[in-house]
This record gives structure tokens, C-alpha cells and sequence, in this order.
């Protein structure tokens, strides 16, 4: 009950949801809520499009996945390559810390990142749901929506960072948007949009 109660918490208060947090197993909930939100995309998006037998709009870069059957392989590899993504742009947080003589604790780094993860990626599945559904939808702009809902994850991690870590909050921001850069080439070598 404390899990869910912590991620509801993080869609209206951050600063409630890092103290929460605080005390909690650390990396186990930031692993388990990331990979629960890849289960959920799993689950709720590339399960429904597979069936519906739909086609990725970008071509499969994987030579083992033909394109034409890329959402039903990524039923089965969506929860590791986003755990994938999430565990760089963590280690790039850590590594950057430490670059800088500031202290860092990659197990807490890591509840934070996967509860943001988690809180924001719940939002995004009926986002693309909607937009499917209003029919005026391509990969360009859910791709860019995508963005700017999940700087709701950029404040949480921030936050998250603050106060766990004592780094201040812009350097929390920065150091989350700085990691964005590093996931990019697993995302886009891996995931596709599922409109």
C-alpha cells in the first residue's frame, strides 16, 4: 500500500513523494516501479496495436525483428530496454556528481528516476490513447508531448536530488535533462511510436 500511495503522491506533491521515499528500499523501488511502467506500456500499448495490427511508422533497425512485427517483439523487450535507458541516464547522474566532489548514492538516484518514471510514464499511455482516438496524431508530435509531460519527472528527480542528496535544485534539473541526451540512442535504436 505504501508503494501506491507514493506514486499517487508524486502527481501532486514531489517534495512529499522524496520523503517518502527516503526511507524506502533503495534501488528495489525505483527498479520495480521503472519496470512496472514498462509492463504497463507492455501491456496497454504495444499488446492493443500489436493486435490491431499495426506497423511501426519508423522501420526496424534490428535485422532479428522484421518491422512488421517490431510492436509484438517489443511486448517482450519494452520493460528491459527502458530499465536499459533509465539504469544510463542514472549512472551519467552519478558519474557527474562525483566529477563534481559532490556525494551521490546511486541506490537512492535510483528510486527517485524510477518512481519519476514510473509517475509520468502512467500519464502518458492514455495521453497517446486520446490523441489515437482524435485521429490527429503522428510520431513527431507525441514524440515532442512526450517531452513536456515528462518534465514533471525533470522537477521530481530534481526535487528528489535536492532533498535526499543536498544537491541544489537547478544542478538536480540540469543533471536530469543532461541524461536525456544519454537514453536517446537506446530509445531510438529500440522503441518505436505506437501511432
Amino acid at each position: 500500500m505504501s508503494f501506491l500511495r507514493a506514486w499517487l503522491t508524486g502527481y501532486y506533491s514531489p517534495v512529499q513523494l522524496i520523503e517518502q521515499l527516503r526511507s524506502k528500499p533503495a534501488p528495489q523501488w525505483g527498479i520495480f516501479a521503472q519496470f512496472l511502467r514498462g509492463v504497463f506500456d507492455s501491456l496497454l500499448v504495444y499488446l492493443p496495436v500489436s493486435l490491431m495490427g499495426r506497423v511501426p511508422p519508423t522501420p526496424s533497425f534490428l535485422s532479428f525483428v522484421p518491422t512488421e512485427r517490431y510492436y509484438a517483439a517489443l511486448i517482450w523487450m519494452g520493460p528491459f530496454v527502458l530499465l536499459a535507458e533509465m539504469l544510463m541516464g542514472i549512472v551519467v547522474i552519478h558519474v557527474l556528481l562525483r566529477l563534481m566532489g559532490r556525494h551521490s548514492d546511486i541506490d537512492q538516484i535510483i528510486n527517485i528516476v524510477g518512481m519519476s518514471a514510473l509517475i509520468v510514464g502512467a500519464v502518458l499511455i492514455p495521453w497517446d490513447w486520446l490523441w489515437l482516438a482524435l485521429g490527429g496524431v503522428d510520431q513527431y508530435f507525441l514524440g515532442i508531448s512526450h517531452l513536456v509531460i515528462s518534465l514533471w519527472a525533470t522537477v521530481i528527480i530534481g526535487v528528489g536530488l535536492q532533498r535526499i542528496l543536498s544537491v541544489p535544485l537547478w544542478l538536480g534539473i540540469d543533471l536530469s535533462v543532461i541524461s536525456i541526451p544519454v537514453q536517446l540512442p537506446i530509445a531510438m535504436m529500440f522503441m518505436r511510436s505506437p501511432f
